[in-house]
């Protein structure tokens, strides 16, 4: 009866399916991070702690240099679970962490 072509990938998107694919793709493109970008975050970070080290003392880096690396250390279990695996899990954790200094 046709209704088979209705359903699966080889259909055709109506009208809002399609705004809602271009829009996903929209935001995908907009929250894309890099290498480079991490980096710049990373480093953001290491001169925040330095500053809290500075300003703040000892006490202060720690703890603030602690939430980082808890941050980290989460992120990479919960990428590690959901199936990465070595560096490919260490670099996504990284990206996740730190990716947000591609927005600066």
């Amino acid at each position: 009866m046709g209704l088979g072509k209705q359903d699966g990938e080889g259909r055709e998107l109506n009208a809002y399916e399609r705004v809602l694919a271009e829009d996903r793709r929209v935001m995908r493109e907009m929250l894309r991070t890099s290498t480079g970008g991490a980096h710049l975050g990373l480093v953001v970070a290491v001169v925040t702690v330095a500053l809290f080290a500075a300003f703040g003392g000892a006490r202060w880096a720690l703890i603030v240099g602690g939430a980082v690396v808890a941050w980290f250390a989460l992120v990479l279990m919960v990428v590690v679970l959901r199936g990465r695996r070595r560096w490919t899990a260490a670099r996504r954790a990284y990206l996740l962490t730190f990716g947000w200094g591609s927005w600066m």
